[in-house]
C-alpha cells in the first residue's frame, strides 16, 4: 500500500514559535466558548473543486474535533483571520498528470477491447460467409457439370429429355449465377482486405498501448511516492494535494489540530500522526492519543465550556 507524507511539518524550530504564538492567542477564545474562526481564501482551479465544496469539507473536518469532545473548536467565518488555501505544488501536479495518464490508458484499453470485439465479430461473419460462398460455388460447379453432361447427350442425338431451347435457358441461368457468384466473391474479398487492415491497425494500437503502459510504469516507479500534503504556519493552512474528498477532510482536520497548537503523535491510527497509514479515512474518530494531546492544552474533555 502506498504511503504518503500526510501532514505538513508543524515547523519545529523558529517557525514553531510563530505557530505556538498564534495558537496561544486563540487559546483563551476557545476556552471561553469562542471557537477558532477560519475561512477559505484560495483554491487552485486545477483542483476542480468549488468553494462551496471546500467549505463543506472544512465543516466536516471541524466536526471530527467536535464529535468526540462535544465542543466546538472551529467555525467558518468569511472575515476570519485564519485562512485556508488549496495550492497545487509540483508533486501534486505530477500525481494529477499520472492520474490523468492512468485514466487515458484505461480509456484506450477499453476502446481497444471494443474494437477487438467488433473485429472478432466481423471475422466470424466473414468466416461464415466464406463457408456459404464455397458451398454455393460447389453447388454451381455441380450444376455446370450436369449441364455439360446433358449437352453431351443432346449432341449424341438423345433428344427425348432435352430441347435446344431448354438447354439454352439453362446456360443463360448458369451464366447469370456465375456472374452473381463472382460479384459475391469480389465483395467478400473486399471485406477480407478491410478485416486485414483493421487487424493491422489494432495490432499497432496494442503495441503503442503496451509502450505507453511500460513508460507509465517506469515513470511511476522512478517518481516520488511521498509529498507534504498540508502545512500550518501562523494564520494560514496550506493544503498542497489530496487523493479524495475523504483524504482532504482528514488532512484539513489534522492541520486544524496544529492550529490548536497540537503536535504529532506516535499513534499511527490517530489524527495527529504525521503519515496517512492506518487511519480509517472514511469513518474517522479521534483516538485517545488525539484526545490526550487536546487535554494537555485545553484541560479534560469532560469539562463543559
Amino acid at each position: 500500500m502506498k504511503k504518503f507524507l500526510w501532514w505538513g511539518i508543524s515547523l519545529y524550530f523558529s517557525i514553531s514559535l510563530q505557530v505556538a504564538a498564534f495558537a496561544q492567542n486563540n487559546l483563551s477564545n476557545i476556552s471561553f466558548n469562542q471557537p477558532l474562526k477560519y475561512r477559505i481564501d484560495y483554491i487552485d482551479p486545477r483542483f476542480e473543486l468549488t468553494k462551496e465544496q471546500f467549505i463543506q469539507i472544512g465543516k466536516e473536518a471541524a466536526e471530527i474535533w467536535q464529535k468526540e469532545t462535544g465542543k466546538t473548536y472551529f467555525i467558518y467565518d468569511s472575515q476570519a483571520e485564519l485562512t485556508i488555501n488549496l495550492v497545487l505544488d509540483n508533486q501534486q501536479a505530477t500525481q494529477n498528470e499520472r492520474k490523468n495518464s492512468i485514466n487515458e490508458l484505461l480509456k484506450q484499453q477499453e476502446e481497444w477491447r471494443e474494437k477487438n470485439k467488433a473485429i472478432l465479430l466481423f471475422k466470424q461473419q466473414i468466416d461464415q460467409e466464406t463457408s456459404l460462398l464455397n458451398k454455393e460455388k460447389e453447388n454451381l460447379k455441380y450444376k455446370f457439370e450436369q449441364y455439360q453432361k446433358d449437352v453431351s447427350l443432346f449432341n449424341q442425338g438423345n433428344y427425348g429429355q432435352f430441347t435446344q431451347s431448354s438447354l439454352n435457358k439453362r446456360q443463360a441461368e448458369l451464366s447469370q449465377l456465375s456472374l452473381e457468384l463472382q460479384t459475391k466473391f469480389s465483395q467478400h474479398s473486399n471485406k477480407i482486405e478491410i478485416l486485414n487492415r483493421q487487424i493491422k491497425q489494432i495490432n499497432q494500437q496494442q503495441s503503442l498501448l503496451n509502450q505507453s503502459i511500460e513508460q507509465f510504469n517506469l515513470s511511476t516507479t522512478s517518481g516520488s511516492k511521498t509529498f507534504h500534503k498540508g502545512l500550518f504556519s501562523q494564520n494560514q493552512i496550506q493544503i498542497y494535494g489530496f487523493t479524495s474528498f475523504d483524504d482532504l477532510r482528514l488532512t484539513l482536520a489534522h492541520e486544524f489540530g496544529h492550529a490548536l497548537g497540537l503536535k504529532h503523535t506516535d499513534d499511527p491510527k490517530s489524527l495527529m500522526y504525521p503519515l496517512l497509514r492506518e487511519q480509517d479515512i472514511h469513518n474517522f474518530k479521534l483516538t485517545n492519543s488525539d484526545l490526550d494531546l487536546l487535554a494537555t492544552l485545553y484541560g479534560s474533555n469532560d469539562e463543559n465550556h
